[in-house]
């Protein structure tokens, strides 16, 4: 696999361009697929079929065309994750030269973080809103304080109940 590839910052791909997707798959080349309807850039994380499966690979640069183009199948999803950096894609591919490992194996090192392809979690953070408080105490002063002090920010619940020093209950 060659893997000589010269990564540009911003290299977007629209709907219908070929791409060259380096998969965790044991396989020794990359593999084309047609960017979807929404598009992919260059170390977008995705998930393409592979036979009767999908598995997740990266953009890693324009693709060849030298498949039968009735073959090439379009990328099923592009996971809502940031998109890997190209120096991040050349580290991979200097580490994996050095190391004798294949491509595919250094990106399968690289990808093993739990939840990759789960959505999103929603996390609930707290900020000063404009009603007043119906009972005034000193550890919900403290905590109003600290939101009136860093308007612009939010917090979880952990960090204001850690800031104000008080317990999860005044907040």
């Amino acid at each position: 696999m060659s893997d000589q590839i010269k990564h540009t910052s911003s290299q977007n791909f629209s709907d219908g361009e070929l791409v060259s997707v380096l998969t965790t798959q044991p396989i020794d080349r990359f593999l084309d697929y047609k960017a979807p309807k929404e598009g992919v850039n260059l170390g977008s994380y995705v998930e393409v079929p592979l036979g009767p499966r999908k598995v997740i690979g990266v953009v890693w640069c324009a693709g060849k065309g030298d498949y039968d183009q009735n073959k090439i199948r379009t990328i099923s999803n592009r996971l809502d994750v940031p998109e890997m950096r190209p120096e991040m894609m050349e580290f991979l591919s200097r580490a994996g030269r050095y190391t004798l490992t294949p491509l595919n194996g250094m990106l399968k090192l690289a990808t093993r973080a739990p939840g990759l392809t789960d959505p999103p979690s929603m996390k609930i953070v707290y900020a000063k809103g404009d009603r007043d408080v119906d009972r005034m105490t000193p550890a919900r002063e403290r905590v109003l304080k600290i939101l009136k002090d860093t308007a612009d920010m939010q917090f979880t619940g952990k960090e204001l109940k850690e800031a104000a020093n008080v317990t999860i209950s005044v907040i």
